[in-house]
């Protein structure tokens, strides 16, 4: 019989991030001097294993991000604004070996920006910016091995639909575990539209 998850990899946990965010947005360069949203800041997630080789999982961010806006002087006005990232869905998972998982994913995700404050235009572009309603679904399918009794990796690629973001991405870990429940992540999301990378602390139960 298949075991429902390889030896040494857990599907329940929580995890606590220091992460930064880059999205670029179509036609920025049309409204701010440089990327608004090269900003940091902090996020969970989590996962939680039923039914055998299933999981649900979730996942919430907020990074602060600056920006140069260009103002109808033509003069340099800084400022900064919050991205909001959301993802909710569901996993399974397909053992390979005692050590190793495929892992497919499939979730809803939005992504949304907070009011921009530069406090000196009415600007509609800007306006565009703020009222985004983007929200899309994302679909991952990676490998997940435990390479040794301490270390978890993972590889493998991410199709990201949200309005006008989107594509394919690679995303990657690699987790030092202090014992079967704590561990220290550092994970990747690099797409040409979106890159976070992530670092935190994993509770794992």
């Amino acid at each position: 019989m298949i075991s429902t998850a390889a030896e040494g990899l857990n599907y329940s946990y929580i995890e606590i991030d220091y992460l930064n965010l880059d999205v670029d947005e179509p036609n920025e360069s049309n409204v701010f001097d440089t990327n608004f949203d090269n900003g940091g800041g902090f996020g969970i997630d989590a996962s939680c294993k039923f039914n055998g080789n299933f999981f649900v999982y979730g996942s919430y961010s907020e990074t602060e991000a600056d920006f140069n806006f260009r103002d109808h002087t033509n003069a340099f006005v800084p400022g900064y604004t919050y991205v909001l990232f959301f993802n909710l869905g569901v996993g399974y998972i397909l053992s390979m070996s005692e050590r190793s998982d495929i892992v497919l994913r499939a979730g809803y995700a939005d992504i949304k920006f907070n009011d921009f404050d530069s406090g000196t235009t009415n600007d509609p572009d800007v306006n565009d910016f703020r009222d985004d309603p983007s929200d899309g679904y994302t679909l991952d399918a990676k490998l997940r091995s435990q390479l040794t009794d301490n270390i978890e990796t993972s590889i493998g690629l991410r199709y990201l639909d949200i309005e006008d973001i989107g594509g394919i991405s690679l995303i990657a870990n690699v987790m030092y575990e202090f014992n079967q429940n704590c561990g220290l992540n550092v994970n990747l999301d690099a797409g040409d539209e979106l890159m976070v990378w992530r670092l935190g602390v994993r509770y794992s139960f």
